[in-house]
């Protein structure tokens, strides 16, 4: 996913001392396609020795569609946000050996039940244990939302999609909200529109219309796209049962270093 600017930040920040240089990744996530199952994962690295910088790429976990019941429809989640940083030692070329950092890619929440806002997914982040901070850090998405009448309401064509979200790095993308259109009073004409994580190469996607995509329990909208997608919201059409609107995709944290021999 990195750009070559990216791999000519990598080549310019190792110094290009000569000898043979052997290239790692740690990657991080913990999602699932065809599950509610994003919980995220953390695990705790340590620098190898002779290593003097390394870069992190990382993307927030993406917030979670809202739940409807009786007559509701709605936006889908946010997307998580997107940032990557060149990590070294304050003094240039000092090796950041035995350096222990916290690595979590964010997860989202379970699926939400009638509520009419949905959860919002959590951030990922490399925290050092010897800065006693926060390194690196993307934001999650936005939950998403949901009103009653939503689908047949002309007056909520065009729900604007919000760009929200922050991050913590060298550079960033915030991630953006869900959005959504109504109709004139048909719920066939009504989507939702989940969005893609900045740098992923995605879009917003189209939901099912308002119509067709009504489901008990949570099963209505899909799953959103890996990494950091939105969730899409549930609609219903006068059943009091709820039905939920789905999680987002999980975050995801990309780890890259060389080591010359």
């Amino acid at each position: 996913m990195s750009a070559l600017s990216t791999l000519l930040q990598y080549a310019n920040a190792g110094g290009g001392g000569g000898g043979t240089i052997t290239h790692h990744n740690l990657v991080v996530y913990h999602t699932s396609v065809d599950s509610g199952n994003n919980g995220g994962c953390c695990c705790a690295w340590t620098v190898p020795t002779g290593v003097t910088w390394f870069t992190v790429e990382m993307w927030g976990g993406g917030g979670g569609g809202a739940g409807a019941c009786c007559c509701f429809q709605g936006w889908p989640g946010g997307s998580g946000s997107y940032t990557r940083k060149i990590v070294q030692h304050p003094t240039p070329g000092t090796s950041l050996e035995t350096r222990v950092y916290r690595v979590c890619a964010g997860g989202t929440t379970g699926c939400t039940d009638r509520t009419c806002i949905g959860c919002k997914g959590c951030p990922s982040y490399v925290y050092g244990e010897s800065e006693t901070a926060n390194v690196v850090c993307a934001e999650g998405g936005l939950g998403g939302g949901s009103r009653c009448y939503f689908g047949d309401n002309c007056n909520y064509n065009g729900c604007s999609s919000i760009q929200c979200g922050s991050y913590c790095g060298t550079m960033g993308i915030c991630g953006f909200g869900g959005a959504a259109k109504g109709g004139s009073n048909c719920h066939n004409s009504a989507f939702g529109y989940m969005p893609s994580a900045p740098m992923t190469g995605g879009n917003f996607r189209q939901s099912k219309d308002f119509c067709s995509s009504m489901c008990h329990g949570c099963c209505g909208g899909g799953y959103a796209h890996f990494p950091g997608g939105g969730g899409p919201t549930a609609t219903n059409h006068g059943d009091w049962n709820p039905n939920y609107g789905n999680p987002g995709a999980g975050g995801l944290v990309v780890i890259h270093w060389t080591q010359t021999s």
